[in-house]
């Protein structure tokens, strides 16, 4: 009956060892899970951040040659504007006395 006791009461503290052994794993494996977590949140992050800043310089790239194209468009409106400008100002001025011409002359036709 002795030889029963002793058997099961090194079971029982093979059991415990067992528990122990088994709570020591899980916190292993717990803070292993967080680290590796850890990890791949800071990759994830760094790829995210590389893709955003990917997509800004695109965007500033994309933004200047916006800006060259517009500064060469009004650069070309100005330059036509300025070609142009006496030759308005004369057909201003040769409508305004045409029409000035016409009121005071009501036969002229």
């Amino acid at each position: 009956m002795e030889g029963i006791i002793n058997t099961l009461s090194e079971f029982e503290n093979n059991v415990e060892n067992l528990n122990s052994n088994i709570e020591e794993l899980k916190k292993r494996m717990l803070s292993y899970s967080n680290s590796e977590i850890e990890q791949l949140r800071q990759k994830i992050i760094k790829l995210a951040n590389e893709e955003a800043e990917r997509i800004l310089n695109d965007a500033k790239k994309e933004s200047a040659l916006i800006q060259e194209q517009g500064e060469k468009n009004y650069n070309q409106i100005k330059n036509n504007i300025e070609k142009n400008y006496d030759k308005a100002i004369d057909k201003v001025i040769s409508m305004i006395l045409g029409n000035i011409d016409n009121e005071s002359n009501p036969n002229k036709t």
